[in-house]
């Protein structure tokens, strides 16, 4: 044997053991780290998705279960005297509908279809979770979401509808905490269950526009949902798995294989027999769907715009301060047996609505009815749909669908098909006006339209946003410069050609410029010169901060995507990119009208729910004090000119005397009339106009007779009474160095001195420091001196001076054309006949416009008879004639340019990109 050999045999294997032992070993610690940290990792991946699952569930919304009862309650709305004038019944609520009112056959379909197991789970299916998860890996389509009802409800209702983890965790939340504490309120599953069922079913989208089963009943067969046969049902049910690709208007074949699809499901879960199911698949659905609102034709209103008003002004107060949906506000407006004391003066509604009825108030020529025809259809290879609209003024009805018919046959064709139409018949001209009690801010009456075809249309009033013209001047403008002592009702300013950055306003009237006027005559004759100039003393920022006070919530105060914004100076004649509504400049009048104190507009008082608890409560709301006690006053009483000599006198009462204030406003090309007015008793807005802008043709202002009519109405019986004047208002003396022309009296060298109301603690540069006053002296032509009785050469001239003869502004040596006064000399020379005195005074009328000694103001408004808008000759009138002719409060001439964007002033934006025009 060879002992060497195996010696150093063995030696080898003992070395690879060791070896082999140090690897195992090495691979065990290895092994042991990797496992360590794979546990730790574990726990670090599992915390951090419990805390981002906790994270993801402390920001799901928070839901409300409140008032979520099954049972219908009669609300009854009251006036301000207390006294009942409306009631709401759940089976009215527009589409809205109890369950008891759907068929089961609907309940049933859409359970089969959408949740089988809808009455077992607690909010989440887990069954259904786990078979959508196996058919995903199978068809890899992973497409399956497996959402009960009651989540889709949370989707559809609480949450978006992004595809995310994180909105499909607090989906399933929600979905497990709503149906417990709707357990738990209601007492048991099976309520919570059907309450759930009844909010799903009446919200669910259904295509065209369609929420709910009552309005796809009505749309896609004409008939309530109630009267729906089955296999009606099954159609419906079916559009909710992709309700663009299952309509049975714009894909009936889609819809007849999913309605279908859907009755077999009721079969095989036994919600239908052999022979119910044999019966609905037999039937001819297609041929049964209409496709159309019924509802649009004519139908007539069971409430009026204000209790409309109301119910939308109280859905919205719910929804933000009760947490509520939109279903469960309006579901306890109208079945939650609710107690609603409302602002309305029942009165002044029936009177506003009477007058709205009269066709005499409204112009002769624009007392027509429009069709509105709007139909959208879809390219049948390209799928892509396209909104058609078109227009007609007609006779009637049945013209009106003569005139739908004649569009169809025009734009459909074979390639294409109709997804939705929508005909509307309304008078052409339209109009809407709101009174409020401008102490409290109680809205007292409302009317949003001509006529009213249906509960909760369009209200004109509210939700119409349109432009306000030069009713924006005294907002934007004089009570911002009044209120921060930039100028006063007497303060002087030149009406002249105006250039701020390229900006280059002009003013309505046609007569050229008036030189120096006041701002009382600025305000009186809407003068766009004077309005402009004042926003650009102010500056736009200070005027925008005022109108938001003054309540205004559609202002564009930042620049849009389209470049447009109302930090411009526009905004002082009414160029606004999205205009306001008719409301909210109410509310802006009112409180100057409320002695510069703001309140916000409401529509009720209290709201109790069912067993007397008070719900809502608006009797205690905050005031804001937006403008200064002297400066609200100073505004009122200059716009009683308006009224009384300016462009609003139609809107002055004639049989009885109450003090009135407003302002007019009229859009380029007569598209809006505005008007806001008010007494100290009432304040009140209204507007008239195409829904669809366009001239008015009209021969007078007949939004001020319409405004007229109904205030002069309501303040019958009203004591007579003037505006409060506070402490603070003072009249004072200003002046102003005139261009050679004004209104105004004018001494010798051009000085306009106006005596007019002003906070007693305006200092402004142009008050008379001393006891100036125009005064006529005859003095010499050729020396200039007091014209003694041995001169011969006297001429008369106007001065302004003190007590002491001291002559204001005296020029240090002779203007042009003009001589130095001296009223401390006197002369008593003959010069011979060679006096100066008619070249004097032809200087004096050419260069200083002629001294005024005295000023009618009717001379530069119109009379009544002299107004006829639409007559272009007259542009060809004499000054006068002109200047009288503003009843109709032209604004013609404002921003017809809008200044380059590099040339913007610091504090002073560009005009607004609408190029709008803007006038009286």
């Amino acid at each position: 044997m060879n002992y060497s050999q195996d010696a150093s045999q063995r030696n080898k294997n003992q070395r690879r053991k060791r070896r082999h032992k140090k690897k195992t070993t090495f691979g065990i610690i290895l092994l042991r780290i990797i496992i360590v940290i794979a546990v730790v990792g574990c726990f670090i991946v599992g915390g951090a998705f419990l805390g981002a699952f906790t994270g993801i569930i402390e920001n799901a919304p928070e839901i409300s279960t409140i008032d979520a009862t099954p049972e219908s309650f009669t609300s009854i709305l009251y006036d301000s005297n207390g006294k009942e004038i409306d009631t709401l019944h759940g089976e009215e609520n527009r589409e809205y509908v109890k369950l008891s009112q759907i068929p089961e056959n609907l309940q049933n379909a859409v359970i089969s279809i959408e949740d089988e197991r809808f009455y077992e789970h607690n909010g989440i299916d887990f069954k259904g979770m786990l078979r959508a998860i196996v058919v995903d890996i199978k068809t890899r389509d992973f497409s399956q979401g497996a959402s009960t009802i009651t989540q889709q409800l949370m989707k559809n209702e609480v949450l978006t509808s992004e595809k995310k983890i994180s909105r499909k965790l607090q989906e399933q939340y929600l979905a497990v905490n709503f149906e417990k504490e709707l357990t738990k309120k209601l007492g048991s599953k099976q309520l919570a269950k059907q309450y759930i069922l009844e909010l799903y079913l009446n919200t669910i989208s259904l295509n065209h526009g369609l929420n709910g089963v009552q309005a796809a009943a009505k749309y896609y067969y004409g008939k309530d949902v109630s009267e729906l046969s089955l296999a009606q049902c099954a159609s419906i049910a079916g559009i909710t798995k992709n309700p663009s690709a299952y309509s049975p208007v714009s894909h009936p074949e889609n819809n007849v294989e999913r309605e279908h699809t859907v009755l077999a499901k009721m079969l095989q879960l036994g919600y239908v027999s052999q022979s119910e199911y044999d019966q609905a698949m037999s039937e001819d659905i297609t041929s049964e769907v209409v496709g159309e609102n019924q509802t649009d034709k004519n139908q007539e209103a069971s409430h009026s715009y204000f209790v409309d008003s109301v119910i939308v002004s109280l859905a919205q107060q719910l929804m933000d301060e009760k947490g509520m949906s939109k279903q469960q506000a309006y579901n306890d407006i109208y079945s939650g047996g609710l107690q609603i004391y409302t602002t309305e003066d029942t009165s002044m509604q029936n009177i506003m609505e009477k007058s709205f009825s009269n066709d005499s108030l409204f112009p002769p020529k624009c007392n027509t009815q429009t069709a509105a025809y709007t139909i959208t259809v879809m390219d049948n290879q390209t799928k892509k749909q396209q909104n058609i609209y078109r227009e007609k003024v007609v006779s009637n009805y049945t013209e009106a669908q003569e005139f739908a018919q004649s569009v169809r046959d025009e734009v459909l064709n074979s390639s294409n098909s109709m997804v939705l139409d929508n005909l509307t018949v309304s008078k052409s001209l339209q109009a809407a006006m709101v009174i409020m009690d401008q102490h409290n801010g109680q809205v007292k009456a409302v009317v949003g339209g001509r006529e009213k075809t249906g509960d909760l249309v369009f209200n004109r009033a509210t939700q119409a946003y349109r432009q306000p013209g030069s009713c924006f001047k005294v907002l934007a403008s004089y009570a911002p410069a009044i209120d921060k002592d930039v100028l006063m009702p007497g303060t002087c300013i030149e009406d002249e050609p105006f250039d701020y950055n390229g900006w280059k306003p002009k003013n309505w009237y046609s007569t050229g410029y008036r030189g120096t006027c006041t701002v009382r005559d600025g305000i009186r004759d809407s003068m766009n010169i004077l309005a402009a100039k004042v926003i650009t003393m102010v500056g736009v920022d200070t005027s925008i901060d005022y109108l938001l006070n003054f309540g205004f919530t559609s202002l564009q105060t930042e620049t849009n995507d389209n470049g447009q914004s109302d930090r411009v100076p526009a905004i002082a004649l009414g160029g606004l990119t999205n205009g306001v509504s008719v409301l909210e400049l109410t509310a802006a009048y009112a409180t100057i009208a409320n002695g510069g104190v703001y309140n916000k507009p409401i529509f009720y008082t209290k709201v109790l729910d069912h067993d007397g608890n008070v719900l809502i409560d608006n009797t205690n709301l905050e005031s804001k004090r937006v403008l200064k006690a002297t400066t609200a006053y100073m505004l009122t009483d200059m716009m009683k000119d308006v009224i009384s000599s300016g462009t609003g006198k139609l809107a002055k009462f004639s049989s009885i005397s109450m003090p009135e204030s407003g302002k007019t406003g009229t859009t380029t090309d007569d598209k809006d009339l505005c008007f806001a007015g008010y007494t100290p008793y009432y304040c009140a807005g209204i507007w008239m106009g195409y829904d669809n802008p366009k001239k008015i043709v009209y021969d007078k202002s007949y939004h001020l007779l319409l405004w007229k009519d109904v205030m002069e109405k309501i303040h019958q019986g009203l004591k007579k009474k003037d505006f409060d004047k506070p402490d603070g208002i003072v009249y004072k003396k200003l002046y102003a160095v005139s261009n050679g022309t004004s209104p105004h009296e004018m001494d010798y060298y051009g000085n306009t001195i106006t005596n007019d109301l002003c906070a007693s603690g305006y200092s402004g540069k142009d008050i008379l420091s001393g006891d100036y006053s125009l005064k006529t002296y005859k003095v010499c032509s050729v020396t200039g001196k007091l014209a003694g009785d041995g001169c011969d050469s006297p001429m008369d001239v106007v001065l302004a001076t003190d007590e002491n003869n001291n002559i204001l502004n005296e020029p240090s040596e002779a203007p042009k054309g003009k001589l130095l006064i001296n009223l401390h000399e006197t002369c008593n020379e003959h010069h011979n006949g060679n006096s100066v005195k008619k070249d004097e005074d032809d200087d004096n009328e050419a260069e200083d416009g002629g001294i005024l000694s005295s000023h009618d103001e009717s001379d530069d408004v119109p009379s009544d008879e002299e107004t006829n808008i639409n007559d272009k000759d007259n542009k060809n009138n004499d000054s006068k004639k002109n200047d009288k002719d503003t009843n109709t409060d032209k604004n013609k001439d404002t921003q017809t340019k809008q200044p380059p964007e590099n040339t913007t002033e610091p504090d002073e934006p560009t005009a607004p990109n609408s190029g709008s025009i803007f006038g009286q």
